[in-house]
């Protein structure tokens, strides 16, 4: 296997300065210690009994989703028929996840306990009034457990990872890389969205001959409590977490939400030209994607500056208005076929 790539580190950011040096960003970026100065960041330095006392006394008692897996490497995957997965799910509160890792935190043989995307406001409210990010608008996530790996997936918005406690190893590729990284079923998901099926730390290049140029694309973050890594939208990423106890706090937005609360998610349109292009006879295909290179991805220029801006229609701009209108409209012509 190739070395990685190390992502760009900046060490000059902190909290005041992070919200606009994410937007200067174009690529992976890991922000060195710009949350060194969170009370929680704080605790975690002090021990990992410290951050879990800390928690603890944020916790409101609300039930957190949680998994676990008794057996096994810690990896959050599907199981060997992909019928199934690796781990089970069920709702505990964070304060009895906690005291359940600090008993375990320092047995080899542990049980794997993840609390995963669990919202801070809803379980640790006091956590994110004493943990923010200055004029970053959105919700932050918690992310709680021992040592674990999620696979190779991607996220449909813009990503800040923000280190607590523990560490965490990100192998990052480009959206470029997606006929690299053989993806597994769109209907059962890991994690609410496609997953690469080719494996990291065991890579079969038999099945997956591709992966291997993925690899040679891949760049890797190592993040120590206080960092921040930023992971553009659609960016394709693999989680090793590392020790007895590691936490993390991350932040999702998408900048072009109000355009997808009108028009629909990108993955529902995949999902329909899926079903209405591709088994269509190849010559047809052809002169769809033509359709969707002109209309769809404009590789030829906006498609509809010979016509007066009054008269283009779906090919102009369009008010959230028309575009809710428009979806509205083919939604109920799409249950009527």
């Amino acid at each position: 296997m190739p070395p990685f790539l190390a992502v760009a580190t900046r060490s000059d950011v902190t909290l005041a300065t992070l919200a606009q040096a994410v937007a200067d960003a174009r690529e992976p970026v890991v922000f060195k210690g710009a949350v060194r100065d969170w009370p929680a960041v704080k605790a975690s330095q002090t021990s990992a009994d410290a951050l879990i006392d800390y928690l603890k006394a944020c916790d409101n008692g609300t039930p957190a989703a949680t998994f676990r897996q008794p057996t096994g490497d810690g990896k959050y995957f599907y199981n060997s028929t992909i019928d199934g997965f690796t781990f089970q799910r069920g709702n505990l509160p964070v304060s009895v996840t906690l005291e359940r890792l600090r008993k375990i935190q320092n047995q080899t043989d542990a049980e794997h306990i993840y609390i995963q995307s669990a919202p801070v406001k809803d379980h640790l409210p006091r956590m994110k009034a004493e943990n923010q990010l200055p004029a970053v608008e959105a919700e932050p996530r918690i992310w709680i457990g021992n040592t674990s790996i999620t696979q190779i997936h991607f996220d449909l918005s813009e990503n800040l990872v923000c280190m607590i406690g523990g560490e965490k190893r990100f192998i990052l590729f480009p959206p470029d890389q997606l006929p690299n990284l053989y993806l597994g079923p769109f209907e059962r998901t890991v994690s609410n969205v496609p997953t690469s099926m080719a494996s990291l730390e065991n890579p079969d290049f038999a099945t997956h001959p591709r992966f291997a140029d993925a690899l040679r694309a891949a760049r890797v973050a190592d993040l120590e409590p206080g960092d921040v890594l930023y992971i553009p939208y659609m960016w394709w990423h693999h989680v090793v977490s590392s020790g007895g106890f590691n936490v993390q706090m991350n932040y999702w937005w998408n900048p072009a939400l109000d355009i997808q609360a009108a028009g629909g998610q990108p993955m529902q349109a995949l999902v329909l030209a899926m079903l209405a292009v591709r088994d269509l006879p190849e010559d047809q295909r052809d002169a769809w994607k033509g359709m969707f290179d002109h209309f769809v991805f404009q590789k030829n220029g906006p498609p509809a500056d010979h016509l007066p801006p009054d008269r283009r229609g779906l090919m102009g701009d369009m008010t959230f208005e028309q575009r809710l209108g428009l979806r509205k409209h083919l939604g109920k012509n799409l249950a009527e076929d």
